[in-house]
């Protein structure tokens, strides 16, 4: 990567002041690199397993699952009587 600042003109031209930089050139395989990057980033947010949620849900599947079961039980021995 090299530092390219601008003049006053519009004129750009490379800086070795990293402080001033007001653009950046980098080469090709430079480009697809962080490209790649980030779009492999994007999906592991977009699909990550997140162990947390899946507690959750799964506890909370769990307790309907056994108060639906519990429920019809109870309307079942109400309904013999």
């Amino acid at each position: 990567m090299q530092c390219v600042t601008t003049s006053q003109s519009g004129a750009l031209y490379i800086s070795n002041d990293s402080a001033g930089c007001d653009y950046v050139l980098i080469t090709q395989a430079e480009l697809q690199s962080l490209q790649l990057n980030g779009v492999i980033d994007t999906l592991n947010q977009l699909f990550a397993f997140d162990l947390e949620v899946f507690s959750i849900i799964n506890g909370g599947m769990l307790v309907a699952f056994f108060t639906g079961h519990a429920i019809g039980r109870i309307a079942r021995t109400m309904g013999k009587v």
